[in-house]
């Protein structure tokens, strides 16, 4: 990923907030490891100390899991795109989730394949054209936080890139969450994405994102999110902050 694109998308200033989450908690370089796949996300590592480790795309997860088991004592983050979390590594994202594996996880959610050039992902919303699918994809795009939710983690957050302070105090959250725990950032991908979907630059864009995000709107009887159309529910999602005391 290059540095116009992601000054475009956000994702250089998400690996900067997160290292400064890590600080806030306290947490050194010595007591953390870090998980990439490829794709766009794995740039969110760049800004982050301590040890590190890229391992073939759809298998952060169970790499993930081994570590926790091999140094109980150390922070497990894997940090991955909504192609690997939804597509090739979902299976081990819904399994993690419920077996309550001792990892944190980072999706950066473009909604695309960005680095692939434009193919649509699991979560790219219906109808949203790419440079593969010029028509718009057919299926229903794939809610990441609450597929996780469902199936079992302890904590799942989501906000959108732009957030700022929202996004910063959800990042200090996420690092002291119990385990597993998802915290799902939604960003513009304007060449793979945007450009295809009729917004004229980045910044509209992105403006179009904020306008998605809901906040505050409760759950229903079983704590589920009540999502509309494209809408985003962003804040915390699961526990709900009546059973988060």
């Amino acid at each position: 990923m290059n540095l116009l694109c992601s000054e475009s998308c956000g994702l250089d200033q998400v690996g900067v907030r997160l290292a400064d989450a890590l600080a806030r908690v306290g947490t050194g370089p010595r007591e953390r490891i870090l998980v990439t796949g490829g794709g766009c996300a794995s740039s969110v590592a760049g800004p982050l100390e301590g040890a590190r480790h890229r391992v073939p795309l759809g298998r952060s997860l169970p790499f993930a899991l081994g570590l926790s088991l091999a140094e109980p004592d150390r922070q497990i983050y894997a940090i991955l795109g909504d192609g690997e979390a939804a597509g090739v590594g979902g299976n081990h994202l819904l399994h993690a989730a419920r077996r309550g594996d001792r990892v944190r996880v980072l999706v950066v959610n473009n909604e695309v394949l960005g680095a692939m050039g434009g193919f649509p992902s699991p979560a790219t919303p219906r109808g949203g054209r790419t440079a593969v699918t010029p028509s718009g994809s057919a299926p229903r795009g794939l809610d990441i936080a609450e597929v996780t939710r469902a199936a079992g983690a302890a904590w799942v957050g989501r906000e959108i890139v732009s957030a700022g302070e929202l996004l910063d105090a959800l990042l200090v959250e996420f690092a002291t969450a119990p385990t597993f725990a998802l915290l799902e950032i939604v960003a513009p991908c304007y060449p793979a994405f945007g450009q295809w979907n009729g917004f004229p630059t980045p910044e509209s864009m992105r403006e179009a994102l904020e306008r998605r995000a809901v906040r505050g709107r409760g759950t229903d009887s079983a704590g589920t999110p009540e999502p509309r159309a494209t809408e985003l529910r962003v804040g915390r999602l699961w526990p709900p902050p009546e059973r988060a005391q």
